[in-house]
């Protein structure tokens, strides 16, 4: 049971106090009571028999053994049953104890049928003392009305709070669930997003470094203008990272076009673009932009191209990205998470995905997004 319903427990087990009282009150003044003593001690055998019952089972009820209920509510019924009608003790509303058990421990319909005979016998009294035709059903209406009243009431509140139970502990057992999942899945996206962002940069750190060291054994001056860059792209990483771990990284397709032209001048690989863009969904711009870096990392790093060319075009809310190189377009085995994750950001927004061999030779990677029909990602070889 949730902490915070724990009080509900204990005001039902206190509910048990009236009957150790009259049971005490029997056993002490057995003459004060109008019956003879073994009578009274039967009462008060009687009555001390349901209040264990019921502090036993109320001990540990949230959740309960159906061996537990049935124990308990067995011994209450036969309680009440010798108290009420074979050592005639006049007071029927005991009935509402085994109602609270079978409330609270069997299944609803169960429970439901088990509230309903024990509120029927706890309201006509009369007939199970032999008297049918002396039921009194203005009596009933009143004070037998009342106790049945009790015993239902009590009984079915209880098989209500045994599902919000249910419900709670299903919700808690959810919201655990939904935060291991909400972490995973920013694990994922920071993981994916620091692929993306630290790919190219650092590829193209390595790219200016191997030149500035070639440049500065020739003596050439420029190779300190190399450096700089190196420092420069080294700060850049530092902040992207920083605003992957945020989640405030953005790419723009503009930036990532600047970028791979400044990378492919550097790393001697010819580049050509044909850009016929009207206007890009803003919806679509980001992860164009993924995919630009993505295709331009892997170009960088794995192809070993002398030429590659980029064509982004936008027709009837369609945006197309398609990025060919002339390399080898061969499998790289310690790759595919950028091509895996960027097949899942295309895939997210209901896009085509595409990565492999071109025909022609070389790599070629296409990402089209605005499809009316999305086709499951394919990744043909991963780089």
């Amino acid at each position: 049971m949730p902490p915070t319903m724990a009080w509900l427990t204990l005001v039902v087990q206190l509910t048990i106090v009236p009957v150790f009282l009259g049971a005490l009150t029997v056993l002490l003044s057995p003459q004060g009571s109008g019956r003879d003593p073994p009578v009274s001690a039967g009462i008060g055998a009687g009555l001390v028999t349901l209040g264990l019952a019921h502090v036993w089972y109320w001990s540990r009820p949230w959740p309960t053994r159906p061996r537990r209920v049935v124990i308990a509510g067995a011994l209450m019924v036969l309680a009440n049953v010798i108290l009420l009608y074979v050592l005639d003790f006049p007071q029927p509303l005991v009935w509402l104890y085994p109602a609270l058990v079978v409330g609270a421990g069997l299944p609803p319909r169960l429970a439901i049928v088990g509230v309903g005979l024990m509120a029927l016998v706890s309201g006509t009294p009369a007939v199970f003392h032999g008297h049918i035709e002396g039921v009194d059903l203005v009596r009933m209406l009143g004070t037998g009305h009342a106790i049945v009243l009790a015993v239902v009431l009590a009984g079915l509140g209880m098989t209500a709070v045994r599902q919000l139970n249910v419900v709670n502990v299903d919700l808690h057992a959810t919201r655990a669930e939904l935060a291991d999942l909400a972490v995973a899945a920013d694990r994922e996206r920071l993981a994916r997003e620091l692929h993306d962002l630290l790919g190219q940069t650092l590829s193209l750190i390595a790219v200016k470094a191997e030149l500035a060291s070639r440049l500065s054994a020739r003596g050439d001056p420029s190779a300190e203008t190399e450096l700089g860059d190196v420092q420069r792209l080294a700060r850049q990483a530092v902040r992207d990272v920083r605003e992957a771990i945020a989640g405030e990284h953005a790419p723009s397709i503009d930036a990532e076009l600047a970028a791979a032209e400044a990378a492919f001048r550097t790393a001697g690989i010819e580049l050509q673009v044909d850009r016929h863009v009207a206007a890009i969904d803003p919806g679509h711009e980001t992860t164009i932009a993924w995919a630009l870096r993505e295709a331009v990392t892997n170009v960088l790093r794995h192809s070993g191209a002398r030429a590659c060319r980029i064509a982004l075009q936008t027709a009837d809310g369609v945006t197309e990205l398609e990025v060919v190189d002339d390399g080898r377009g061969t499998v790289q085995s310690d790759a595919g998470t950028g091509l895996s994750g960027l097949a899942g950001r295309v895939q997210a927004l209901g896009g085509i995905f595409s990565a492999g061999p071109d025909q022609d030779g070389g790599f070629r990677l296409c990402v089209r997004l605005g499809t009316v029909v999305a086709k499951r990602p394919e990744v043909g070889a991963a780089r």
